[in-house]
């Protein structure tokens, strides 16, 4: 026996009683629901839907003051209730978003189009699905799906990956798929065609030309012709339509028979001419022989070059014009570049300490004080010249010049530190003393980046620095009269010669020539012959493009202790110190010199090879010139090129 009872558990302005009508000999133990709402609020249904399901419903403000009416004939499970409950939501622009474990959250469709999840929890449940097209355009695929989505849903191509976002409710989503599934099939065709009159190049640039995006006539924007040079052959993709057509043009063009036709003056885009003519009498020399040799008819081929237009003029038989051509195409590709930096790290560290006392003791004249000094080589000044210069009385001197004095002042000229002494003359006898002592530190850090750009295979140099005049000889004419000098003049400064060849994983073999040499100076006073500095390292090496690795360097430290003694009196504890000279002098010198090469295939890889460098030097000056807000690099560059700077 059936009865109907009204269940209500939640009612926030309703003024009709909602009820479930429950089947069953008691309501506790039903397990099927009829539904009988009429004109109720929303929050009732709700709050009834949570008793019967079990289920917790967060609602959003929105929800209150909307009024549905939902009716069944026929029990419904505790799913089937759910699910009605779910399509009455839907009807009034509210969907259920799950919020944890038999927890919803009602919210209005536009702001659960943005919280979908993957998974379906009925087909009246939000969800968002990913397709991937493997053959049509994602883009279009957008387009055409978007009409079938509904009014909240959304639609998103990702053109990277190829993929279709959508966002709509599950009962839609299988009429979606089946839509996707019927466009994104590969209707393409394939055909290779074998040439035997044009160079595959030449058909692939025609028909390649003929692909004008907008005329009818034209071939669609997903037509492919690839040229196989191995096999002169030519392969063609695309609808069965735009391939039939690509078809009958090179038929057409092919059927043409190129035997009679045996002249060709061919402009080159990169090669040299003058470079590949060898190279092309030789092809043709053995493609002659071998005619030869078969018993055919040997007709001999005219190659020149025509060097103001860079072009080849060929008259050549048929077969021999057609190879000929195949083997330009080759060669006249595009050459890449490389950008070669190398980086040259110099830093040395030099101390020296000098300490050292001299005295001098003689007698003038006819005084019996005997002669007592000492002098060592190490230091200045020289005490004895010194000496010789306040005394007058001695056998050097020629009326009024005294040899000693240029020797003294020269020998003072030469101090260094701090010199301490005294000196006199009392009566016949002559003394003197003076201690010197000198201690130097000298840093230095030098770093340079030379860098050039050449082909691939080629050779670059790069020199910044000097020519110094060297002498080489001397030279006088008869009765040493009319004398003159020989000059020769070196190079000097940092030098970068360097062979790129790169191969087919980007890898860079460099030969490498580097150089960086400076003057240090005169070999003594006496001379004026001058001492370079050299470092040099020649080396091949093999680096990753953009990679930095060290080609060279050197890590030395020299350590120099002189010290020069009276014999005995030397080696005294505490007096020994007036009768010696000590010096101590350390070099620490590290040289490391590091390369990058990078490739350089195309115009974008050269332009922002040019904008970093460009970059570099406008932000030093910028810095240099902190008053300024006008570049004036930029300015001269545009004044001067007529163009914009690099950015």
């Amino acid at each position: 026996m059936n009865f109907r009872i009204g269940l209500s558990a939640f009612l926030l302005a309703s003024s009709a009683l909602p009820a479930f009508a429950l089947t069953g000999e008691s309501a506790q133990a039903s397990s099927r629901h009829v539904l009988n709402f009429d004109d109720v609020e929303l929050s009732s249904l709700i709050a009834d839907v949570s008793i019967v399901t079990g289920y917790t419903f967060i609602v959003h403000p929105d929800v209150r003051g909307k009024r549905v009416t939902v009716t069944s004939s026929s029990p419904l499970t505790k799913e089937g209730v759910f699910d009605v409950f779910l399509s009455t939501l839907r009807v009034h622009g509210f969907t259920a978003i799950p919020a944890g474990k038999d927890t919803y959250r009602i919210i209005p469709e536009q702001s659960g189009v943005s919280e979908a999840g993957t998974r379906s929890t009925g087909a009246n449940s939000l969800v968002t699905e990913i397709i991937h097209l493997n053959n049509f355009n994602a883009l279009e695929a957008a387009q055409m799906v978007k009409p079938l989505v509904d009014a909240q849903g959304q639609v998103i191509a990702n053109p990277r990956s190829n993929t279709l976002v959508v966002v709509d409710y599950a009962s839609n989503i299988p009429r979606i798929r089946q839509l996707v599934a019927g466009i994104d099939k590969d209707r393409t065709r394939t055909e290779t065609i074998s040439l035997r009159n044009i160079p595959s190049g030449e058909m692939q640039s025609i028909l390649m030309a003929l692909e004008k995006p907008g005329g009818e006539d034209s071939y669609a924007t997903n037509f492919q012709a690839i040229a196989s040079q191995s096999g002169n052959s030519i392969v063609i993709r695309g609808d069965n339509l735009m391939v039939e057509r690509a078809m009958k043009v090179v038929n057409q063009l092919d059927a043409t028979d190129r035997v009679e036709d045996t002249l060709r003056v061919i402009p080159l885009k990169n090669a040299d001419a003058a470079d590949i003519v060898p190279i092309l009498e030789k092809v043709a020399g053995a493609m002659a022989f071998r005619r030869g040799e078969a018993g055919g008819e040997v007709t001999p081929s005219t190659i020149a070059f025509h060097a103001s237009t860079n072009s080849l003029v060929i008259n050549a038989p048929g077969e021999t014009l057609l190879t000929l051509e195949r083997v330009i195409q080759d060669l006249d590709k595009r050459r890449a570049q490389v950008l070669v930096e190398a980086i040259i790290v110099e830093m040395s560290d030099d101390t020296a300490r000098e300490l050292g006392l001299q005295f001098l003791l003689s007698g003038t004249g006819n005084s019996s004080v005997p002669f007592v000094s000492t002098n060592y080589s190490r230091s200045a000044p020289n005490l004895l010249a010194l000496a010789g210069a306040l005394s007058g009385d001695t056998p050097f001197n020629s009326g009024d010049t005294n040899p000693f004095a240029s020797a003294a002042v020269t020998s003072l000229l030469g101090l260094s530190g701090i010199s301490a002494g005294i000196g006199g003359q009392d009566g016949n006898t002559l003394f003197g003393a003076i201690l010197t002592a000198v201690e130097s530190d000298k840093n230095s850090r030098v770093l340079s980046k030379p860098f050039n750009m050449t082909l691939d295979n080629g050779t670059s140099s790069l020199l910044v620095g000097q020519e110094v005049p060297i002498i080489t000889g001397t030279v006088l004419g008869a009765d040493n009269t009319n004398p003159y000098q020989t000059v020769d003049r070196k190079e000097i400064g940092v030098r970068l010669d360097v062979t790129p060849r790169i191969s087919s994983d980007d890898a860079v073999r460099l030969e490498i020539n580097q150089e960086v040499s400076s003057i240090d100076g005169a070999i003594s006073t006496a001379t004026s012959d001058l001492v370079f500095n050299k470092r040099q390292i020649t080396t091949d090496v093999l680096a990753d493009s953009g990679e930095i690795i060290v080609i060279g360097g050197l890590i030395q430290q020299s350590d120099t202790i002189a010290n020069e003694k009276v014999p005995i009196l030397g080696d005294m504890p505490v007096a020994g110190r007036l009768f010696r000279s000590e010096g101590k002098a350390t070099k620490r010198t590290n040289l490391m010199v590091f390369i990058r090469p990078t490739v350089i295939r195309d115009r974008q890889s050269a332009r922002e090879a040019t904008s970093r460098s460009y970059r570099f030097v406008r932000a030093e000056e910028l810095w240099n010139d902190k008053k300024s807000n006008v570049n004036s690099l930029d300015a001269f560059v545009s004044e001067v090129l007529g163009s914009p700077p690099p950015k």
